[in-house]
């Protein structure tokens, strides 16, 4: 059993994050980027925590359009389904091959570009510009190698009863988007920064900032030490002194870039320098040594800060 995956995300330009590949150790997630000849200022890394299979194969990276023409990465997901009610009709996924290498990477997405150029003239499908120019060269590349892989190009050609039938519940679907649409609209994530209070959390909790939705839970805020313990045994998590180091997300990996000045690192002459880099991580993420930490059976974790009296709460849930 694998305990957890290993995934290397290149930063793009305008601060957008793409998933590239998902890896079973270091060393192989390091060769894959020495390979793509990206420097460390223009990628991050992140964990899939597991368990896995020894033979997974492949999982799914969920990408949703954020402030314009950004896309965020949402979570890694074990079923292409799973990852596409996530994302949205404004997202896309990313097929994460296990320890693949860049050049059987490269082979692949030449093999999905050319069978698409195909398919193309035959079944009048939308030309490979024409997807560059309507949803930008990566989100088509993605498209496109994701439907190579799952082999789902050959059944948008009718062939049999079954398939005429899939065509009509394609139709059904359509219909029913606009409730989709408005049931997605009425689920939208808050986001919050240096608020006063919340109804949500106690009235001792003071200069909250968060970012909720019905996956990412993660905020920070001021409070005691005796009330921090108060309120994370009320939610029913257990709290003890920090015995290492624990990192933790903060709201800004989350809001909109122009929420806050500290969304994206600062470029220079085009690219992120280390230093840049490095204040830019401690913008998104908390680190801690001393201090005490919470944590509940459902997977939520809260640090508490005894330096500046913060108190620092992230769940993930279904990643």
């Amino acid at each position: 059993m694998l305990p957890y995956l290993h995934i290397l995300v290149r930063v793009e330009d305008d601060g957008s994050l793409h998933a590239l590949g998902a890896f079973t150790t270091k060393e192989k997630q390091l060769a894959y980027q020495k390979a793509s000849g990206l420097a460390d200022n223009q990628v991050r890394f992140d964990f899939y925590n597991g368990p896995f299979e020894e033979e997974i194969k492949v999982i799914y990276a969920g990408h949703r359009r954020w402030n314009m023409d950004r896309f965020q990465l949402g979570g890694y997901f074990k079923s292409e389904g799973e990852a596409w009610t996530w994302v949205t009709q404004e997202g896309y996924v990313s097929v994460l091959r296990i320890d693949t290498s860049y050049e059987e990477e490269r082979i692949l997405e030449k093999e999905a570009l050319e069978r698409y150029a195909k398919l193309q003239k035959r079944w009048r499908l939308a030309s490979y510009e024409d997807l560059i120019a309507r949803e930008g060269a990566e989100k088509a590349r993605a498209n496109i190698v994701l439907r190579f892989y799952e082999d789902a190009l050959e059944s948008f050609k009718p062939k049999s009863q079954r398939d005429i039938r899939a065509l009509y519940a394609l139709v059904i679907l359509i219909l029913a988007m606009p409730i989709a649409v408005f049931f997605f609209l009425s689920s939208a994530p808050e986001y919050g920064e240096d608020m006063e209070s919340v109804n949500w959390l106690p009235e001792y909790a003071s200069m909250v900032s968060f970012y909720r939705s019905s996956q990412v839970q993660v905020y920070e805020f001021k409070v005691s030490a005796s009330n921090f313990k108060r309120w994370a045994e009320s939610q029913g998590m257990v709290v003890r002194r920090l015995a290492g180091k624990e990192i933790l997300s903060r709201y800004k990996a989350y809001i909109p870039t122009d929420l806050s000045e500290s969304g994206n690192p600062a470029k220079t002459d085009g690219n992120f320098s280390p230093e840049d880099f490095s204040v830019w991580q401690n913008a998104i993420s908390i680190s801690l040594s001393e201090g005490l930490i919470a944590e509940s059976d459902a997977g939520a974790y809260a640090l508490y800060d005894p330096q500046t009296g913060k108190a620092y709460f992230e769940h993930l849930i279904g990643f």
